[in-house]
């Protein structure tokens, strides 16, 4: 198991006898799991979310759905009808990642802060030319004016797709890639 303890759960299921311990171990490390998988966080993340805890809700929701597989051993059917209830999702709710799309979106704001640290080098590059010459100012109008249609257009997407991101990715990357060698050609 990654959190709970076989103790710790025999404690809040008020089981005083060890021939079941085993099952148990099973049970928790697949209430374990399960969590995790609905919250859709690793433990890690959620140690990192909580200054290196665990939550007591994440703790409480894990030993109620150890318990519910405890005393309900069997498939939920029309004649075992028991859930773990409201209570568990109060617990696990504020957890919650959203969804993918959190992901994809901090990535394409990630990839908009590069963006704008190359423009901030392409300005610093610029300014550092004691006279620019007519073909280097029209170079760094065209990539500023570049820089600025890419930034809009990607940053203008509300719910970026996997798609988006890798275009934005490769878009950031050839800017860069010129930026690096735009005066060196004058």
């Amino acid at each position: 198991m990654k959190f709970l303890t076989i103790d710790y759960i025999k404690q809040h299921s008020r089981i005083d006898f060890d021939c079941e311990d085993g099952v148990l171990a099973t049970y928790g490390a697949s209430a374990e799991n399960t969590l995790l998988a609905y919250i859709r966080r690793t433990l890690d993340n959620v140690r990192d979310m909580n200054d290196g805890d665990i939550p007591p809700d994440m703790y409480h929701a894990a030993l109620m759905l150890t318990e519910q597989a405890y005393n309900h051993r069997g498939p939920v059917s029309p004649t075992n009808m028991s859930i773990v209830g409201y209570a568990f999702d109060m617990k696990v709710k504020p957890l919650m990642r959203l969804d993918g799309r959190t992901d994809l979106q901090a990535e394409r704001d990630t990839l908009l802060e590069m963006l704008d640290g190359v423009r901030s080098d392409l300005d610093f590059d610029y300014a550092q030319l004691s006279e620019p010459t007519d073909e280097q100012t029209e170079a760094y109008d065209a990539m500023v004016q570049r820089i600025g249609q890419t930034r809009a257009t990607y940053a203008a997407v509300p719910a970026p797709s996997a798609r988006v991101c890798a275009k934005l990715r490769t878009a950031v990357t050839d800017i860069e890639t010129e930026c690096e060698t735009i005066f060196d050609e004058y």
